[in-house]
C-alpha cells in the first residue's frame, strides 16, 4: 500500500497509526532487545560510511526502540563527535544520520514515529550524506503506506541484515 499524496488522506493517516501501534507493541515485547541493539550496533560501525564519519547525528533511544548508548559511547571512544535531534544541529553538520522509526522496508521507507522532525530534517543535508535507520528484523514489511514528504533512507540495519537501497552501498552510489 504505498501511496504518492501531497495531503494524507484519511486512510493513510489511519494505516500509519494503526502500523505504529501494532510495531511499538511488538518491540516492547521483545526479551532481547540489549542483545539485538548490540548486534545492530556491530553491523552499523563496520558500514564504509559509518567508519569514514567524523560527525554523527544519532537518537536518544526510548522504550523499544534500537538502544543507541552504546553506539554512542563507541563513537566517543573513536573521536567521532556525536549530536542528537534535540541538541537543534544544522542539517549539514552530520557525515552519517542514524534515525530510529516503527517500520521499514528494505529499499529504505521508513514509518516514523509521526511527529515529522526526520521529514523536515533530511531534505536539508548535505550530498552524500548516509542516511541509516536501526531497526529490529520484526520491524521490517514488504511495504509502507507513505507520503511525498516522506524521506527514503540508504540503509536499514537490523540484528540479520544490512539493507542498502537499491542494493547498492551508498559510498558505492556515485
Amino acid at each position: 500500500m504505498v501511496s504518492q499524496n501531497d495531503a494524507a488522506p484519511t486512510g493513510v493517516v489511519e494505516a500509519k497509526r494503526a502500523l505504529r501501534q501494532r510495531m511499538r507493541a511488538m518491540r516492547r515485547e521483545l526479551p532481547d532487545r540489549p542483545v539485538r541493539s548490540a548486534r545492530i550496533t556491530d553491523r552499523l560501525v563496520m558500514l564504509d560510511a559509518f567508519v569514514t564519519a567524523q560527525r554523527v547525528l544519532a537518537y536518544d533511544s526510548i522504550v523499544g526502540e534500537v538502544e543507541t548508548a552504546a553506539l554512542v559511547a563507541w563513537c566517543a571512544a573513536n573521536d567521532i563527535e556525536t549530536a542528537m535531534p534535540e541538541d537543534d544541529v544544522d542539517a549539514s553538520w552530520p557525515d552519517v544520520i542514524v534515525v530510529p522509526g516503527t517500520a521499514f522496508t528494505v529499499d529504505g521507507a521508513r514509518l516514523g514515529q509521526g511527529g515529522g522532525w526526520y521529514d523536515r530534517f533530511l531534505p536539508d543535508r548535505r550530498p552524500g550524506v548516509a542516511v541509516i535507520g536501526l531497526a529490529f528484523s520484526i520491524q521490517i514489511v514488504d511495504e509502507l503506506p507513505t507520503e511525498r514528504h516522506d524521506v527514503q533512507l540508504d540503509t536499514v540495519v537490523t540484528e540479520d541484515a544490512v539493507h542498502h537501497r537499491n542494493g547498492v552501498a551508498p559510498s558505492q552510489a556515485t
